[in-house]
C-alpha cells in the first residue's frame, strides 16, 4: 500500500513539474515573440535613421558594413540571453520529491518487503503445520 501511495506522489510531483515547466516555458515564448516583433519594427528605424546619419561621412558601402556589424552583435547578445534557462525553485523541489518517492517505491516493491508480509502471516504456519503433518 506504501508503494501504491508513494507512486502516486511521484506522478503528482512529476504533474507539478510538467505544469510548472510548461507555463515558464510559454511565458517565455509569448513574451520573446513579442520581443522580437518589436525588436523588427526598432531595428527597421534604426537602420533608417543611421543610414542617414551616416550619408555625410560614409559611403554606401561603409553604411551597410557598420549597421551589419551592428545587427550581429545585438543579435548575438539577445540570442545569449535567451539561451539562458534555469528550472525555478518549485520544478527542483517537485523533480526531487519525484525522485524521492520513485525511490522509495522500488525499494518497497523488492523481494524483502513482500517476503516479510508473507512470512508473518498465522496463514503460513497454519499451511505449513498442515503439510507437515500430510507428509508423514
Amino acid at each position: 500500500m506504501r508503494a501504491l501511495r508513494l507512486a502516486t506522489a511521484s506522478l503528482e510531483a512529476e504533474r507539478v513539474r510538467l505544469g510548472l515547466f510548461s507555463r515558464r516555458l510559454a511565458l517565455r515564448l509569448a513574451f520573446g515573440i513579442v520581443a522580437v516583433l518589436f525588436l523588427i519594427g526598432a531595428f527597421a528605424m534604426l537602420h533608417v535613421l543611421a543610414w542617414l546619419a551616416l550619408t555625410p561621412q560614409v559611403g554606401p558601402l561603409g553604411r551597410a558594413g557598420i549597421l551589419l556589424g551592428a545587427d550581429l552583435v545585438i543579435g548575438l547578445a539577445l540570442l545569449a540571453i535567451a539561451a539562458r534557462d534555469r528550472p525555478t525553485t518549485a520544478e527542483i523541489e517537485a523533480r526531487i520529491l519525484r525522485d524521492t518517492a520513485l525511490t522509495q517505491a522500488r525499494a518497497s516493491f523488492g523481494l524483502l518487503p513482500l517476503l516479510g508480509g508473507v512470512a508473518s502471516s498465522p496463514i503460513l504456519g497454519v499451511l505449513l503445520g498442515y503439510f507437515k503433518g500430510r507428509r508423514k
